[in-house]
């Protein structure tokens, strides 16, 4: 009998520490699954500052769709990320939606949701064969949100006549997909548009604010700063960053266009105070509610899109597709407010 209680109180603290380490709280909505309610669990790689939103718009989508969501976060950590899948698929949940770390862990973190319905959000699986009646996505398509960067600076410059365009790169987290998505889209579109582009810099700035104002800090302190007629970031948080180490070096950030994506709080800011020309939103609030519109549907055996304006993927029957929107000064009341 002893040994029985000891071997409990083990698996009780070790559900404990499992739970501490994918900093896991409790349903969101207020708890235990009652009629007509079902259960998830949201795994959370990183809390940057669009992922932040993100996470808050997966909140909202859960009480607007009667869902208890349990929150577990488990850092910039592909193995965290498992273990947190696995436990929520211990907790009893019905479906997980995910936000991975890299792309290439989505094969893990289906093997640990068992039973439970799988949607990845935000960060496709780079292997689409994963995907099933079992396991979607819901993001956007990141070729389209380099591609709007790229059509507005290759109409920018056209317009000015200058052809040859030199710019510093600010890239985000190596080996993710859509890192290199944007990167090549924003690029190529530009090429398209007959720029003869020559790279000044591409520096590392982990989609984070302050890696990024550090490393453009480091390269303004250079001794021979290269010249460079426009700033792309792959996302807004670096963009930021980089207008904050132009203010330190006594540089005024409307002397060169700097483009970012996402249009967060921060951005659309920035865009009205001139010292970003234009962002791509891409939505939270519709990834989140696509996500949970689709767990639900898998759970109930319908279409991905059922009672949705969202659109599948012609890649894959198993991708919903949130749209992308480039948003400038002329447009920004759309954004804001």
């Amino acid at each position: 009998m002893k040994f029985r209680k000891l071997a409990v109180l083990c698996l009780s603290a070790l559900c404990l520490l499992s739970l501490a380490a994918c900093g896991g709280t409790r349903p969101a909505n207020g708890g235990a699954s009652s009629d007509g309610v079902r259960r998830m669990a949201y795994v959370v790689s990183v809390r940057d500052e669009y992922l932040g939103q993100l996470e808050e718009a997966v909140i909202e989508a859960a009480a607007n769709h009667n869902v208890a969501m349990e929150i577990l976060h488990a850092g910039e950590d592909s193995v965290k990320v498992r273990d947190c899948v696995e436990l929520a698929a211990n907790h009893g949940n019905d479906a997980v939606l995910i936000n991975m770390v890299a792309s290439e862990d989505a094969p893990s973190c289906i093997e640990a949701a068992g039973d439970m319905k799988v949607v990845f959000i935000n960060r496709v699986p780079v292997d689409y064969s994963l995907l099933s009646k079992n396991v979607a996505a819901v993001a956007s398509d990141e070729r389209l949100s380099g591609f709007y960067q790229g059509q507005f600076l290759g109409d920018y410059f056209n317009a000015l006549n200058q052809k040859d365009v030199s710019y510093i790169l600010l890239h985000g987290t190596g080996g993710l997909v859509h890192t290199e998505l944007r990167t090549q889209g924003v690029l190529n579109e530009m090429e398209e548009k007959g720029l003869n582009l020559t790279s000044a810099a591409v520096l590392e700035g982990n989609y984070d604010r302050t890696a990024a104002r550090n490393a453009m800090t480091e390269l303004l302190s250079e001794e021979n700063v290269p010249a460079f007629d426009c700033i792309i970031s792959n996302n807004d948080a670096m963009a930021l960053g980089a207008i904050m180490a132009m203010k330190d070096a006594g540089i005024d950030p409307n002397s060169v266009p700097i483009v970012g994506i996402d249009a967060t709080t921060d951005a659309l800011q920035a865009i009205e105070d001139g010292e970003m020309i234009m962002s791509v939103h891409q939505s939270p609030e519709m990834q989140a509610d696509g996500a949970v519109m689709a767990a639900l549907n898998m759970i109930d055996g319908k279409s991905l899109i059922d009672q949705t304006d969202y659109a599948i993927s012609d890649e894959s029957d198993y991708i919903v597709y949130v749209p992308f929107e480039p948003v400038t000064k002329e447009n920004l009341s759309d954004f804001k407010g």
